[in-house]
């Protein structure tokens, strides 16, 4: 009889899912306006998307590899804007005005370094458990100004829309996460995958 095949030294995959938490964070701004301060606040919501990657891991032990995954994820996100603005003749005396700009669009993509340990096979299903530090790379478009409109005796001011700028930031983090895999011989197989990543970003926005 022919000898089992031997479990291949390097494995490559690509796969697309989904990313279903949602990412919220704020941010403010002071501007001058008639010799006056006003400020402008904004809470942005990230809803979840899809995301693609692909990766590689080479076995370096029976159970144990080493490997690295790249993957991306775009969103067009919202923000809840709120502006208080300078009165033109009455000092102290700031117009609220708000509003809910969309197509913020949110990039990130992250490299996923790994250890990875694969579990003894139950028949056909394998699972990997796989864990390391991450990389993560955000560009983000951000609100930079707030346009409104008003009239005589400009009590009010009326949101038109905002001005925006792509901020970027590069940070540090780490994920962990469970693979399984039904395979249906070894170099081919489907399979579902949940990981947890997190870091922190600054974005620099050059205004």
């Amino acid at each position: 009889p022919l000898p089992p095949n031997p479990e291949p030294r390097v494995r490559a995959m690509i796969s697309g899912g989904y990313q279903p938490s949602k990412t919220t964070f704020d941010d403010s701004f002071t501007f001058s306006l008639y010799q006056e301060t006003g400020t402008t606040e904004t809470s942005y919501s990230i809803d979840a998307g899809a995301i693609f990657e692909g990766g590689a891991a080479v076995r370096l032990v029976k159970g144990l590899a080493f490997g690295g995954v790249i993957s991306h994820f775009t969103v067009d996100a919202t923000a809840s804007v709120t502006s208080s603005v300078p009165h033109p003749f009455f000092l102290q005396r700031n117009r609220q005005v708000t509003g809910e700009p969309g197509g913020l669009r949110r990039e990130e993509t992250a490299i996923h370094f790994q250890a990875q340990y694969q579990l003894p096979p139950v028949g056909k299903l394998h699972v990997v458990l796989a864990g390391g530090p991450s990389l993560i790379d955000v560009k983000q478009t951000v609100v930079i100004d707030v346009n409104y409109s008003e009239e005589f005796p400009y009590h009010t001011a009326t949101f038109t829309g905002v001005d925006s700028k792509r901020g970027a930031g590069t940070g540090m983090g780490f994920n962990a996460g469970v693979d399984f895999q039904w395979m249906f011989n070894p170099n081919l197989g489907v399979g579902a995958l949940v990981r947890v990543t997190r870091a922190t970003v600054d974005l620099d926005v050059d205004n």
